[in-house]
Protein backbone atom coordinates (compact mmCIF):
# COMPACT_ATOMS: atom_id res chain seq x y z
CA UNK A 1 0.00 0.00 0.00
CA UNK A 2 1.46 3.61 -0.83
CA UNK A 3 2.30 6.13 1.42
CA UNK A 4 2.13 8.64 -1.28
CA UNK A 5 0.19 9.03 -4.17
CA UNK A 6 -0.31 10.39 -7.84
CA UNK A 7 -3.39 11.32 -7.56
CA UNK A 8 -3.98 15.55 -8.56
CA UNK A 9 -6.82 17.76 -8.09
CA UNK A 10 -7.72 20.34 -10.19
CA UNK A 11 -9.24 22.98 -8.07
CA UNK A 12 -11.11 24.79 -11.05
CA UNK A 13 -12.97 21.72 -11.41
CA UNK A 14 -13.59 20.38 -7.84
CA UNK A 15 -17.14 21.64 -6.80
CA UNK A 16 -16.34 21.90 -3.07
CA UNK A 17 -12.72 23.58 -4.05
CA UNK A 18 -14.61 25.95 -6.20
CA UNK A 19 -17.45 26.12 -3.98
CA UNK A 20 -16.59 26.09 -0.15
CA UNK A 21 -19.54 24.70 1.19
CA UNK A 22 -20.95 22.23 -1.20
CA UNK A 23 -21.89 18.89 -0.29
CA UNK A 24 -20.57 16.92 -2.87
CA UNK A 25 -19.17 13.03 -1.85
CA UNK A 26 -18.90 11.24 -5.25
CA UNK A 27 -15.33 10.82 -4.84
CA UNK A 28 -15.36 9.74 -1.01
CA UNK A 29 -18.28 7.04 -1.50
CA UNK A 30 -16.54 5.95 -4.10
CA UNK A 31 -12.52 5.44 -2.30
CA UNK A 32 -12.74 1.64 -1.12
CA UNK A 33 -10.02 2.72 1.74
CA UNK A 34 -11.34 5.26 2.73
CA UNK A 35 -8.48 7.62 3.12
CA UNK A 36 -10.45 10.96 0.97
CA UNK A 37 -12.19 13.06 2.93
CA UNK A 38 -14.31 15.82 1.90
CA UNK A 39 -13.92 19.73 3.70
CA UNK A 40 -15.82 22.79 3.66
CA UNK A 41 -12.18 23.62 1.18
CA UNK A 42 -12.56 20.55 -0.90
CA UNK A 43 -11.04 16.82 -0.82
CA UNK A 44 -8.34 16.03 1.74
CA UNK A 45 -6.49 12.68 1.09
CA UNK A 46 -4.68 10.96 3.87
CA UNK A 47 -2.27 8.41 3.83
CA UNK A 48 -3.30 5.28 1.68
CA UNK A 49 -4.60 6.06 -1.19
CA UNK A 50 -3.58 2.49 -3.51
CA UNK A 51 -4.28 4.77 -6.79
CA UNK A 52 -7.04 2.38 -8.14
CA UNK A 53 -8.83 5.69 -9.84
CA UNK A 54 -12.39 5.06 -8.42
CA UNK A 55 -12.55 8.29 -7.09
CA UNK A 56 -11.80 9.89 -10.42
CA UNK A 57 -14.28 7.47 -12.30
CA UNK A 58 -16.69 9.12 -10.05
CA UNK A 59 -16.49 12.63 -10.09
CA UNK A 60 -18.72 13.80 -12.71
CA UNK A 61 -15.86 16.99 -13.29
CA UNK A 62 -13.05 14.94 -13.79
CA UNK A 63 -11.79 17.20 -10.62
CA UNK A 64 -9.40 13.74 -10.19
CA UNK A 65 -6.63 12.51 -12.47
CA UNK A 66 -4.36 9.53 -12.32
CA UNK A 67 -2.15 8.29 -14.66
CA UNK A 68 -2.20 4.83 -16.40
CA UNK A 69 -5.91 5.13 -17.47
CA UNK A 70 -5.49 5.62 -21.43
CA UNK A 71 -7.89 3.02 -23.28
CA UNK A 72 -6.08 2.83 -26.98
CA UNK A 73 -6.92 -0.63 -28.44
CA UNK A 74 -3.78 -1.80 -30.57
CA UNK A 75 -4.75 -2.76 -34.10
CA UNK A 76 -4.46 -6.10 -33.96
CA UNK A 77 -7.00 -9.28 -34.96
CA UNK A 78 -9.24 -10.41 -31.67
CA UNK A 79 -10.78 -9.59 -29.22
CA UNK A 80 -9.48 -5.55 -27.07
CA UNK A 81 -8.60 -7.16 -23.65
CA UNK A 82 -8.53 -4.98 -20.28
CA UNK A 83 -6.01 -5.86 -17.84
CA UNK A 84 -5.41 -4.88 -14.25
CA UNK A 85 -1.69 -3.81 -13.03
CA UNK A 86 -1.64 -5.83 -10.18
CA UNK A 87 -1.60 -8.84 -12.44
CA UNK A 88 2.28 -9.95 -13.44
CA UNK A 89 2.82 -8.27 -17.36
CA UNK A 90 3.84 -12.02 -18.18
CA UNK A 91 0.44 -13.25 -17.45
CA UNK A 92 -2.01 -11.00 -19.73
CA UNK A 93 -2.91 -11.00 -22.95
CA UNK A 94 -0.66 -10.33 -25.81
CA UNK A 95 -1.68 -6.19 -26.65
CA UNK A 96 -3.49 -6.19 -23.19
CA UNK A 97 -4.51 -2.69 -22.49
CA UNK A 98 -2.72 -2.38 -18.61
CA UNK A 99 -4.55 -0.07 -16.13
CA UNK A 100 -3.91 0.53 -12.66
CA UNK A 101 -7.45 -0.70 -11.38
CA UNK A 102 -10.73 -1.57 -13.64
CA UNK A 103 -12.22 0.07 -11.41
CA UNK A 104 -10.94 3.67 -12.97
CA UNK A 105 -12.88 3.31 -16.27
CA UNK A 106 -15.78 5.33 -16.46
CA UNK A 107 -18.68 4.12 -18.87
CA UNK A 108 -17.64 7.24 -21.25
CA UNK A 109 -13.92 5.29 -20.88
CA UNK A 110 -15.83 2.03 -21.92
CA UNK A 111 -17.80 4.07 -24.44
CA UNK A 112 -14.83 5.36 -26.49
CA UNK A 113 -13.02 2.05 -26.04
CA UNK A 114 -15.86 -0.09 -27.73
CA UNK A 115 -15.65 2.38 -30.74
CA UNK A 116 -12.21 2.52 -31.19
CA UNK A 117 -12.41 -1.27 -31.21
CA UNK A 118 -14.50 -1.16 -34.46
CA UNK A 119 -16.47 -4.25 -33.74
CA UNK A 120 -14.16 -6.11 -31.58
CA UNK A 121 -14.99 -7.81 -28.56
CA UNK A 122 -13.99 -5.84 -25.56
CA UNK A 123 -12.64 -7.99 -22.88
CA UNK A 124 -12.87 -6.71 -19.33
CA UNK A 125 -10.45 -8.84 -17.26
CA UNK A 126 -12.21 -10.23 -14.15
CA UNK A 127 -8.72 -12.33 -12.24
CA UNK A 128 -11.09 -13.64 -9.50
CA UNK A 129 -8.84 -12.08 -6.57
CA UNK A 130 -10.81 -7.99 -6.39
CA UNK A 131 -12.06 -9.41 -2.80
CA UNK A 132 -8.60 -9.73 -1.79
CA UNK A 133 -7.32 -6.13 -3.05
CA UNK A 134 -6.86 -3.08 -0.94
CA UNK A 135 -8.84 -1.62 -4.09
CA UNK A 136 -11.82 -4.32 -4.52
CA UNK A 137 -15.00 -5.60 -2.77
CA UNK A 138 -17.43 -8.33 -3.05
CA UNK A 139 -18.32 -7.47 -6.43
CA UNK A 140 -15.99 -6.08 -9.27
CA UNK A 141 -15.23 -2.64 -9.23
CA UNK A 142 -15.94 -1.96 -12.82
CA UNK A 143 -19.20 -3.29 -12.73
CA UNK A 144 -21.54 -0.20 -12.26
CA UNK A 145 -19.62 1.85 -15.25
CA UNK A 146 -20.04 -1.81 -17.17
CA UNK A 147 -23.95 -1.82 -16.50
CA UNK A 148 -23.83 2.14 -17.02
CA UNK A 149 -22.70 1.65 -21.10
CA UNK A 150 -24.28 -2.08 -21.48
CA UNK A 151 -27.41 0.20 -21.21
CA UNK A 152 -26.42 3.39 -23.39
CA UNK A 153 -25.61 0.54 -26.00
CA UNK A 154 -28.93 -1.28 -25.38
CA UNK A 155 -31.07 2.03 -26.42
CA UNK A 156 -28.89 2.62 -29.25
CA UNK A 157 -29.85 -0.86 -30.44
CA UNK A 158 -26.01 -1.69 -30.82
CA UNK A 159 -25.73 -5.54 -30.94
CA UNK A 160 -25.04 -7.01 -27.87
CA UNK A 161 -21.90 -8.70 -29.38
CA UNK A 162 -20.54 -5.33 -29.60
CA UNK A 163 -21.07 -4.94 -25.94
CA UNK A 164 -17.55 -4.67 -23.30
CA UNK A 165 -18.27 -7.65 -21.27
CA UNK A 166 -16.54 -8.84 -17.60
CA UNK A 167 -14.57 -11.49 -18.65
CA UNK A 168 -13.70 -14.63 -16.17
CA UNK A 169 -10.07 -15.08 -16.29
CA UNK A 170 -9.03 -16.47 -12.97
CA UNK A 171 -5.31 -16.33 -11.58
CA UNK A 172 -4.16 -18.09 -8.55
CA UNK A 173 -4.63 -15.06 -5.51
CA UNK A 174 -0.84 -15.65 -4.85
CA UNK A 175 0.11 -14.31 -8.36
CA UNK A 176 -1.42 -10.86 -7.70
CA UNK A 177 1.07 -8.03 -7.47
CA UNK A 178 0.73 -6.62 -3.90
CA UNK A 179 2.05 -2.96 -5.38
CA UNK A 180 -0.40 -1.52 -8.24
CA UNK A 181 3.13 -0.32 -10.18
CA UNK A 182 3.87 -0.22 -13.75
CA UNK A 183 7.41 0.97 -13.89
CA UNK A 184 7.73 2.03 -17.68
CA UNK A 185 5.16 4.78 -16.31
CA UNK A 186 6.96 5.46 -13.05
CA UNK A 187 9.41 6.84 -15.31
CA UNK A 188 7.33 9.04 -16.82
CA UNK A 189 5.91 10.91 -13.69
CA UNK A 190 7.24 13.94 -11.92
CA UNK A 191 7.38 14.50 -8.26
CA UNK A 192 5.32 17.72 -8.07
CA UNK A 193 2.87 18.33 -5.44
CA UNK A 194 -0.82 19.22 -6.37
CA UNK A 195 -3.03 18.00 -4.10
CA UNK A 196 -4.35 19.55 -0.99
CA UNK A 197 -3.71 16.99 1.37
CA UNK A 198 -1.82 15.09 4.32
CA UNK A 199 0.00 12.38 1.62
CA UNK A 200 2.88 13.10 -0.73
CA UNK A 201 0.92 14.10 -4.02
CA UNK A 202 2.54 13.89 -7.63
CA UNK A 203 1.69 15.47 -10.99
CA UNK A 204 -0.61 13.03 -13.31
CA UNK A 205 0.40 12.28 -16.38
CA UNK A 206 0.09 14.46 -19.39
CA UNK A 207 -4.26 15.73 -20.33
CA UNK A 208 -4.02 13.30 -23.05
CA UNK A 209 -3.95 10.10 -21.29
CA UNK A 210 -7.72 10.52 -21.76
CA UNK A 211 -8.15 13.13 -23.86
CA UNK A 212 -8.15 16.99 -23.16
CA UNK A 213 -11.95 17.55 -23.95
CA UNK A 214 -14.08 16.97 -20.84
CA UNK A 215 -16.23 13.42 -20.65
CA UNK A 216 -19.70 15.07 -22.02
CA UNK A 217 -17.49 15.97 -25.39
CA UNK A 218 -15.70 12.94 -25.25
CA UNK A 219 -19.20 10.68 -25.01
CA UNK A 220 -20.08 12.69 -28.14
CA UNK A 221 -17.51 11.90 -30.12
CA UNK A 222 -17.79 8.22 -29.37
CA UNK A 223 -21.24 8.29 -30.25
CA UNK A 224 -20.58 9.50 -33.51
CA UNK A 225 -17.44 6.96 -34.36
CA UNK A 226 -19.90 4.39 -33.17
CA UNK A 227 -21.96 6.33 -36.52
CA UNK A 228 -24.91 7.25 -34.31
CA UNK A 229 -27.29 8.98 -35.93
CA UNK A 230 -28.77 12.34 -34.04
CA UNK A 231 -31.01 13.05 -32.53
CA UNK A 232 -29.03 10.71 -29.68
CA UNK A 233 -31.25 9.45 -27.64
CA UNK A 234 -32.12 11.50 -24.24
CA UNK A 235 -31.77 8.12 -22.19
CA UNK A 236 -28.10 9.13 -22.55
CA UNK A 237 -27.71 12.12 -20.97
CA UNK A 238 -29.36 13.94 -17.78
CA UNK A 239 -32.56 15.57 -17.43
CA UNK A 240 -33.25 18.61 -15.58
CA UNK A 241 -36.52 20.31 -14.83
CA UNK A 242 -37.53 23.58 -13.22
CA UNK A 243 -40.77 24.43 -11.65
CA UNK A 244 -42.80 27.19 -10.66
CA UNK A 245 -40.75 28.16 -7.97
CA UNK A 246 -37.70 29.55 -10.14
CA UNK A 247 -37.45 33.08 -9.50
CA UNK A 248 -35.37 33.76 -12.77
CA UNK A 249 -32.12 34.33 -9.78
CA UNK A 250 -29.61 32.96 -12.76
CA UNK A 251 -27.31 31.62 -10.07
CA UNK A 252 -27.40 28.15 -11.73
CA UNK A 253 -25.87 29.86 -15.15
CA UNK A 254 -23.31 31.75 -13.62
CA UNK A 255 -21.93 28.12 -11.82
CA UNK A 256 -22.65 25.46 -14.34
CA UNK A 257 -19.47 23.81 -15.03
CA UNK A 258 -19.78 23.48 -18.37
CA UNK A 259 -22.59 25.27 -19.83
CA UNK A 260 -25.07 23.40 -19.91
CA UNK A 261 -27.20 26.08 -18.66
CA UNK A 262 -27.52 29.12 -19.88
CA UNK A 263 -29.45 32.06 -19.93
CA UNK A 264 -31.92 33.27 -23.18
CA UNK A 265 -33.81 36.40 -24.27
CA UNK A 266 -36.71 36.59 -27.02
CA UNK A 267 -38.32 39.32 -27.13
CA UNK A 268 -40.22 40.45 -23.90
CA UNK A 269 -39.02 36.97 -22.18
CA UNK A 270 -36.29 35.50 -20.81
CA UNK A 271 -35.31 32.11 -18.82
CA UNK A 272 -33.10 29.80 -18.36
CA UNK A 273 -32.33 27.08 -21.55
CA UNK A 274 -30.96 23.54 -20.72
CA UNK A 275 -28.55 21.19 -23.00
CA UNK A 276 -28.32 18.27 -21.75
CA UNK A 277 -25.63 16.62 -24.09
CA UNK A 278 -23.08 19.03 -22.35
CA UNK A 279 -24.28 18.28 -18.08
CA UNK A 280 -22.57 15.95 -16.23
CA UNK A 281 -24.63 15.44 -14.11
CA UNK A 282 -22.88 16.92 -10.94
CA UNK A 283 -25.41 18.47 -8.97
CA UNK A 284 -24.55 22.10 -8.75
CA UNK A 285 -26.93 23.76 -9.89
CA UNK A 286 -29.35 22.25 -7.77
CA UNK A 287 -27.61 22.65 -4.50
CA UNK A 288 -27.33 26.37 -5.39
CA UNK A 289 -30.50 27.18 -6.47
CA UNK A 290 -31.98 29.98 -4.06
CA UNK A 291 -35.58 28.61 -4.61
CA UNK A 292 -34.67 24.99 -4.64
CA UNK A 293 -36.35 24.64 -8.06
CA UNK A 294 -34.76 22.71 -10.25
CA UNK A 295 -34.39 18.15 -10.12
CA UNK A 296 -32.21 16.30 -12.39
CA UNK A 297 -32.85 12.92 -13.17
CA UNK A 298 -30.19 10.38 -14.26
CA UNK A 299 -31.34 10.32 -17.79
CA UNK A 300 -34.03 11.70 -20.08
CA UNK A 301 -37.46 9.80 -21.19
CA UNK A 302 -36.58 7.18 -23.75
CA UNK A 303 -38.30 8.43 -26.59
CA UNK A 304 -37.25 11.85 -26.54
CA UNK A 305 -34.13 13.70 -27.87
CA UNK A 306 -31.65 15.69 -25.45
CA UNK A 307 -31.42 19.26 -27.89
CA UNK A 308 -31.10 22.36 -26.30
CA UNK A 309 -34.58 22.85 -24.44
CA UNK A 310 -36.60 25.64 -22.67
CA UNK A 311 -37.02 25.58 -18.95
CA UNK A 312 -38.46 28.96 -17.66
CA UNK A 313 -39.84 31.82 -19.58
CA UNK A 314 -40.59 35.01 -17.67
CA UNK A 315 -42.35 38.26 -18.81
CA UNK A 316 -39.86 41.03 -18.72
CA UNK A 317 -40.69 44.26 -17.52
CA UNK A 318 -38.94 47.62 -17.24
CA UNK A 319 -38.54 49.24 -13.74
CA UNK A 320 -40.92 52.08 -13.46
CA UNK A 321 -37.76 53.32 -11.10
CA UNK A 322 -34.57 52.48 -12.37
CA UNK A 323 -35.66 51.56 -15.85
CA UNK A 324 -33.99 48.16 -15.76
CA UNK A 325 -35.05 44.92 -16.87
CA UNK A 326 -36.73 42.41 -14.52
CA UNK A 327 -39.28 39.37 -14.35
CA UNK A 328 -42.30 38.93 -12.01
CA UNK A 329 -45.25 40.38 -11.14
CA UNK A 330 -44.33 43.38 -8.71
CA UNK A 331 -44.33 46.59 -9.59
CA UNK A 332 -40.72 47.07 -9.35
CA UNK A 333 -37.83 45.28 -9.93
CA UNK A 334 -36.65 43.18 -6.98
CA UNK A 335 -33.77 45.27 -6.10
CA UNK A 336 -35.98 48.66 -5.87
CA UNK A 337 -38.39 46.64 -4.07
CA UNK A 338 -35.70 45.47 -1.66
CA UNK A 339 -34.54 49.74 -1.38
CA UNK A 340 -38.21 50.39 -0.68
CA UNK A 341 -38.94 48.02 2.05
CA UNK A 342 -35.40 48.64 3.76
CA UNK A 343 -36.34 52.64 3.88
CA UNK A 344 -40.22 51.87 4.99
CA UNK A 345 -38.74 50.00 7.45
CA UNK A 346 -35.84 52.76 8.75
CA UNK A 347 -39.00 55.43 8.41
CA UNK A 348 -41.08 53.11 11.36
CA UNK A 349 -38.24 52.69 13.38
CA UNK A 350 -37.47 56.26 13.22
CA UNK A 351 -41.40 57.94 13.08
CA UNK A 352 -43.31 54.83 13.97
CA UNK A 353 -45.13 55.03 11.12
CA UNK A 354 -44.98 54.17 7.19
CA UNK A 355 -43.24 56.80 5.04
CA UNK A 356 -45.75 57.10 1.63
CA UNK A 357 -44.30 55.35 -1.34
CA UNK A 358 -44.96 55.89 -4.91
CA UNK A 359 -43.59 54.20 -8.36
CA UNK A 360 -44.57 57.65 -9.90
CA UNK A 361 -41.34 59.74 -10.32
CA UNK A 362 -43.23 62.84 -9.19
CA UNK A 363 -44.65 61.39 -5.48
CA UNK A 364 -41.12 59.73 -5.56
CA UNK A 365 -39.29 63.14 -5.34
CA UNK A 366 -42.05 64.77 -2.75
CA UNK A 367 -40.88 61.84 -0.57
CA UNK A 368 -37.86 60.85 -0.64
CA UNK A 369 -37.00 63.13 2.10
CA UNK A 370 -37.93 59.97 4.24
CA UNK A 371 -35.84 58.25 2.77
Amino acid sequence: MHTSSRLALDGDRCLPSRYPGTDCQHCVQACPTGVLTVTHHGPRLATGCVECGQCAAACPNEALALPGFALRAKRQSGAVAVDCWRVPRSESPVGAIRVPCLGGLTATDLLELSAEADGRPVALLDRGFCARCPAGAARHPVEKSLATVQGWLQTLRIPPLHWPRLTQWPLPPERMVQESSEPLLEARVSRRGLFVGLAEIVEPAPPQDRGAQDRPSRRLAALARLEVARPFPAALFPALSANDQCADHQVCVAACPTGALRRYREDSARGLAFDAERCTGCGLCMQLCPSRALTMAREGPAATHPGPSILTRFRVRSCPDCDADYTGDGPVCPACASDQAFAQEAFRTLFGAVAPHSTNNEAEEDTRWSY
